[in-house]
């Protein structure tokens, strides 16, 4: 969806039908709220479902839906003579809105994220930049450590993340990573925390803190013993989010989960929409944050990247596991009516 575009799904709402552009009986709106579709990172047809629940709940706002390639100057002169709220989950690549608060999507060094964590008092992974050379002390980072890089999208595939041996990482860094890997000038080091012998790890989708769906992920595979040879250690399964090779699920009594995730979000207040990864230590249950992905490209429930995974787990089953379209609709009309200028 390219342009502005939406069907009438609410008397708040205004769009495009086929090619005919419309505007929907409405009421006086006093609060405009303008959602950015991303087509490969979101249907635009979610986002008319929770415009038609605002509707209900929030009839005062008037709900505008627009594409990444559109242009502010094509939204009616009228809508910018009231105060607006303009929202992305990703990054915009054209539109700009030409008043009131906007909120998008945006890359964050992990670094930076972990700095958050910590400042919040999350649990994290001892975590460090590798140069090339350094050798490591077992005694402060155990015996096994994670050695990935954090160039952005170059661990997306599980394929540049390795765990071994805290004493070999000197030797074998500037094999796993060679010159020409893209990743290679940014390489972190980060403790081992294992979440059992099926390597497994949790994500929560939150809009502005509230969680929409919690996800539990789980490898189709045993991880090697942590004292097998070195050749099997470094093929194992370690990342358990690495299609094909893990089974996804929902998850049930989460209470502990999305607390902790709601803390996580609120380390980064300016992002709308975050896929934090979270992990829970085998043996101690304690739970510790990964990172929260800001770029956006975490809609799950439409997104073509988990076309796959919603072969497992519906789009409909998605929405249903807590209600997301009705806390969407709720949290979007409250920042709305406090943040529209």
């Amino acid at each position: 969806m390219d342009k502005v575009a939406v069907g009438a799904v609410s008397q708040g709402c205004i769009g495009l039908n086929g090619d005919i552009p419309f505007a929907c009986a409405m009421p006086d709106h006093s609060r405009h709220l303008i959602l950015v579709n991303h087509p490969r990172g979101q249907d635009a047809r979610d986002f008319e479902e929770i415009a038609a629940r605002m509707a209900f709940i929030a009839p005062e706002i008037r709900v505008t839906i627009v594409g990444t390639a559109s242009c502010e100057d094509e939204l009616p002169e009228t809508l910018w003579q009231h105060p607006v709220l303009t929202v992305s989950m990703m990054a915009t690549r054209r539109f700009r809105p030409k008043r009131g608060t906007f909120y998008q999507g945006l890359p964050v060094p992990k670094f930076i994220q972990m700095e958050r964590f910590a400042a919040a008092g999350l649990r994290i992974p001892m975590t460090a930049r590798y140069a090339l050379g350094r050798e490591l002390d077992p005694a402060r980072w155990g015996e096994h450590v994670v050695l990935k890089t954090a160039a952005p999208g170059a661990t997306s595939k599980g394929d540049a993340v390795f765990v071994l041996p805290a004493q070999r990482v000197a030797a074998l860094a500037p094999v796993l990573f060679p010159p020409e890997h893209k990743g290679r000038s940014a390489l972190l080091v980060q403790q081992f925390i294992d979440t059992g012998e099926t390597p497994e790890s949790l994500r929560v989708l939150t809009l502005f803190g509230e969680p929409l769906l919690a996800m539990l992920y789980r490898a189709h595979e045993k991880r090697p013993p942590l004292d097998a040879p070195e050749e099997v250690l470094l093929r194992g399964p370690f990342a358990s989010n690495v299609d094909p090779h893990f089974s996804c699920m929902l998850v049930e009594h989460a209470d502990e989960v999305l607390a902790f995730a709601r803390r996580a979000a609120r380390a980064l207040p300016r992002i709308p929409l975050l896929g934090l990864d979270i992990i829970r230590e085998a043996g101690t249950g304690h739970l510790y944050v990964l990172e929260a992905n800001p770029g956006g490209n975490t809609w799950h429930f439409s997104s073509k990247l988990a076309e796959e995974g919603r072969k497992e787990i519906s789009r409909e089953q998605r929405i249903e596991q807590m209600d997301a379209w009705g806390i969407a609709a709720r949290v979007l009309a409250e920042r709305t009516r406090a943040e529209a200028s």
